[in-house]
């Protein structure tokens, strides 16, 4: 008598003869689909399926799923097996998946059954829940039929899609075709439909066979787990060794990067490898791969490209040494000694140190404004630094000049001239900064006919964590005079500044930075020449926006008093800036939000995209968007009253100022940075051009509800 079913005599001969790999293939062809049985097949099957349910049903229910599941593989064909006997081992595999709580195959195999006998009945000592899913799914209730695949053959019980099934097996046939390409595309396709995992482990032979072991360890583990799940034991007794084989024949790679090299980027068969990870061991195919680098090593661009030729079972170490190409600025004698360079250090001592005991720094640069309000500025400029990069200290100072002449509307109201002014300024700065700490003070004066501001700040820096995060904390002071004319100073503007921020560099090509500005202002800043026309109440309500200079004389009261702003005021900001270098341009993005105790509150981000055409030219675009709500005693109009007694009573808070009033500002433009000498040079010197044409729209104020501004500069540098 059978005791247990066995695989047919040539599913045996095929596993003792051919191995692992062939018996993955037979495990696969008999879980989708097996050859004609004859008669004594039939009652071989009959017999396998009886004694499995004397022997073990309920007891064992493991084996005996088992069993039966062995039993409907070779049923599953047209002719794998009679009739009778495919409704025996389906109804008796769906009274075990009952038995087991799964309710779906049970009711899936009692499909099956009714399907190939419709008489078929279930047998006495059936449980309520069997009895309840036989109902569910008998034709004369439920009307329900099995999964019929394209060809017509209902698909074997534990699959749910028959497009699945069908790929599957057409991977199977492109495997015995020997078209190991097309075999891992259907085994893929399959498995995005329906995850098996006898599709998943013969997809696993077909990528050991393709040389891809790092995809078929991948698969062949996801298998072994499913398996596991199921109870699936012959898929486990084929993955199982396969894993280990596997993870044995893999080959490995790893990296030595080159020190000292901030913005090193390494890619492996054209795939960025993480820089904090390539001391890692990596999982490889056998077979040629590409590594190359880039980086820059004293100050010149460098390289590195090597193919590898790596074996099964091989750990490859691959030393990342930079060497900058062939140029006009190294000498033959340094490029020879490149060549024999056996070490990222050894390349560095062939090029210029480039460590200067002092850098000096020279800039000269030019701009200027004008827009459709006559406004026009122009900046002439100085500035200069002292650096000891080996000692850690700097001084620096700055000057300029602003020429201005202005007919703005914001002036000539009524039959006052237009005006030109100039506005000096200058400022100092010194630092030390001998390790990890260091301070910066800074002092500035400016001056112009009827205002002058002085002021001074320190900043204290820190380097941690290996000079990824670089936190600052810094105070300034400034203290502003504001006068109606010539040395008559009527008002005064204390200021007091806390910043805190921080630079994170999250990769050598990548740096965020965080920073949170409060200020304080105490004083009087109201602009002593600035007259803001009163109405009267109901002509307040009247006057339109952007209304013209004779609009407002012919309809304001007869009173102009002066600009009255509060004398206190508290600002609040937040900024974000991030970098990215790419290989040959960087990214600038910044965000500011911003509000204040007058109700202000505004949200400003600036962007810059700086390509470099060449080591000598680099070009950007710029865009800029800035937008504003009003202070909270803004308005259009300010309307004045009398009293009884007939004195007139002035809003308490009152201005003309419409960069107060709500407003947007685009900004678009550019600029270019031309090198004029080599960059490796002791001598660096260059100039600059930038351009910008700004458009504000001010929707809630008179005079004038858009501009239209222009701002340009040149500027030229040297350091040495």
């Amino acid at each position: 008598m059978i005791r247990a079913f066995r695989l047919p005599v040539f599913a045996q001969k095929t596993l003792r003869h051919h191995g692992l790999v062939v018996a993955c293939l037979v495990l696969v062809a008999v879980a989708l689909w097996s050859p004609p049985a004859n008669a004594a097949d039939d009652a071989q099957l009959a017999d396998a399926v009886k004694q499995t349910m004397l022997n073990d049903y309920p007891g064992n229910l493991g084996t005996a799923k088992k069993n039966l599941q062995d039993v409907v593989a070779i049923c599953g064909g047209k002719k794998g097996c009679g009739a009778n006997v495919r409704a025996q081992a389906h109804l008796s595999l769906g009274m075990v998946e009952s038995q087991l709580g799964n309710a779906e195959e049970a009711k899936t195999n009692f499909a099956t059954a009714l399907k190939a006998n419709p008489s078929l009945t279930l047998p006495e000592g059936a449980t309520p829940s069997m009895k309840t899913q036989w109902e569910e799914v008998k034709p004369s209730k439920a009307g329900a039929e099995p999964v019929v695949a394209e060809s017509g053959d209902a698909i074997p019980p534990g699959w749910k899609s028959a497009e699945a099934f069908k790929l599957a097996f057409e991977a199977l046939n492109s495997d015995k075709a020997g078209n190991l390409d097309e075999c891992i595309k259907k085994g893929r396709a399959s498995l995005a439909l329906e995850e098996q995992p006898r599709t998943r482990l013969h997809l696993s032979s077909c990528e050991n066979r393709s040389g891809k072991l790092v995809e078929a360890l991948k698969d062949a583990l996801q298998a072994l787990e499913y398996a596991y799940k199921r109870g699936d034991e012959a898929v486990t007794k084929i993955a199982t060794p396969r894993v280990n084989e596997l993870r044995e024949r893999i080959p490995h790679i790893t990296f030595v990067p080159p020190q000292g090299v901030g913005d090193l980027s390494v890619k492996f068969d054209e795939r960025p490898v993480p820089v904090a990870n390539l001391t890692k061991r990596f999982s490889i195919d056998p077979g040629k791969h590409t590594v190359v680098a880039e980086g820059t090593v004293n100050g010149f661009p460098a390289t590195f490209q090597q193919e590898y030729e790596v074996k099964e079972r091989e750990l490859v170490t691959v030393p990342i040494t930079l060497k900058p190409p062939v140029s006009d600025v190294i000498t033959p004698g340094q490029i020879r000694c490149m060549l024999e360079a056996k070490s990222q250090d050894d390349v560095q001592k062939c090029l210029p140190q480039n460590r200067k005991s002092l850098v000096t720094r020279i800039g000269f640069d030019t701009s200027g404004y004008i827009d459709t309000l006559a406004v026009g500025v122009i900046t002439p400029a100085i500035n200069a630094s002292l650096t000891s990069p080996t000692a850690g200290w700097n001084v620096g100072g700055n000057f300029l000049v602003d020429a201005v002449s202005a007919a703005s509307p914001d002036i000539v109201s009524t039959a006052s001239p237009p005006f030109k002014e100039r506005r000096y300024a200058g400022g100092f700065s010194g630092g030390y900064k001998p390790g990890l700490y260091g301070a910066q003070l800074s002092a500035n004066l400016s001056k112009e006919p009827d205002y002058i501001s002085t002021g001074g700040g320190l900043a204290l820096t820190a380097d941690l964590n290996d000079k990824l995060i670089t936190p600052k904390l810094s105070y300034s002071y400034s203290y502003d005079q504001i006068g109606r004319g010539p040395n008559n100073f009527i008002n005064f503007l204390e200021t007091q500044e806390i910043e805190a921020s921080s630079t994170f560099v999250l990769s050598p090509t990548a740096v965020f930075g965080i920073g949170a500005t409060f200020q304080h202002e105490v004083g009087d800043q109201s602009k002593p020449y600035r007259y803001v026309p009163m109405f009267d109440p109901a002509v307040a309500a009247r006057v339109p926006k952007g209304a013209i200079i004779d609009l407002v004389n012919r309809t304001r009261l007869p009173v102009r008093p002066t600009e009255q702003l509060p004398t206190e005021r508290n600002r609040y900001a937040v900024g974000l800036r991030f970098n990215k270098r790419f290989s040959t341009s960087t990214l600038r993005l910044e965000q500011r939000f911003y509000l204040d105790t007058w109700s202000t509150k505004a949200t400003t981000t600036d962007g810059r995209y700086m390509v470099d055409l060449s080591r000598h030219i680099r070009v950007w675009p710029h865009a800029r968007m800035h937008i504003q709500t009003a202070a909270n005693f803004y308005q259009l109009a300010y309307s004045a009253v009398t009293d009884q007694s007939g004195r007139l009573i002035l809003p308490t808070y009152r201005t003309g100022d419409r960069e107060l009033s709500s407003l947007i500002t685009f900004t678009a433009g550019g600029g270019s940075r031309i090198g004029l000498g080599p960059p490796e040079g002791d001598v660096k010197y260059g100039i600059t051009f930038s351009g910008d044409i700004m458009y504000s729209v001010f929707p809630n104020s008179l005079y004038v509800t858009r501009r239209t501004a222009l701002y340009g500069s040149v500027g030229f540098d040297v350091e040495f």
